[in-house]
């Protein structure tokens, strides 16, 4: 089964990355809005922990009708990898350092000047924290996603195992999830170090 479980990664690894990499888009999005106007901090803060609330999975029906069993397990996996990027990101941008912002305005920086040139690389580590702490998620959603009718992935092998009661074939492709997860895990822990010696202040 060794090529069939290859293939069921490749797709579900797939779907993960993409999925963290749109989270961390709509993430970074509506953080830097909320720090640019404040007034939409709160609305902004409170929508995404009531999203968060919400069980992934329950978002499955509305996404097979909307975005289609093919790309249901990229928006779970987007949901999942949201949360905790937003979290991280947003608390870098709050509690960066205020004295090089400070210096900035004396020298003449507008605020969004300001923002882009000392705020935002100054929390570069802890969005790229956060996209750590997704990662793992990620790939759970994404492979959730694939029990909706997706044409395959690992989601679709660990189901497909369960009926059919392969309990080795249902650890194998449990198992590819887990070093899937820690793979990524470990390759943007490396990335944060090297943004953390790189931007930290």
């Amino acid at each position: 089964r060794r090529e069939l479980l290859l293939r069921a990664l490749g797709r579900t690894g797939g779907a993960a990355a993409l999925g963290l990499l749109i989270g961390a888009l709509v993430s970074a999005c509506l953080v830097c809005v909320a720090h640019l106007v404040t007034r939409l901090h709160e609305g902004i803060d409170s929508l995404s922990t009531t999203l968060h609330a919400i069980p992934t999975i329950a978002f499955a029906p509305i996404l097979i009708l909307l975005a289609g069993p093919a790309w249901t397990p990229v928006v779970l996996s987007a949901f999942a990898a949201y949360f905790p990027i937003m979290v991280a990101f947003d608390s870098g941008l709050k509690f960066a350092p205020r004295a090089p912002a400070d210096l900035a305005s004396v020298f003449g920086a507008s605020p969004l000047r300001s923002f882009l040139r000392v705020r935002l690389p100054a929390a570069l580590p802890s969005f790229v924290d956060g996209l750590r702490m997704a990662a793992p998620g990620a790939v759970i959603g994404a492979a959730q996603g694939e029990w909706f009718g997706a044409p395959r992935g690992l989601g679709v092998i660990i189901i497909s195992s369960l009926q059919n009661v392969r309990i080795p074939q249902l650890w194998a492709a449990a198992l590819l999830c887990v070093a899937c997860s820690l793979s990524a895990y470990v390759l943007l822990s490396l990335l944060q170090r090297w943004a953390h010696r790189r931007y930290a202040w």
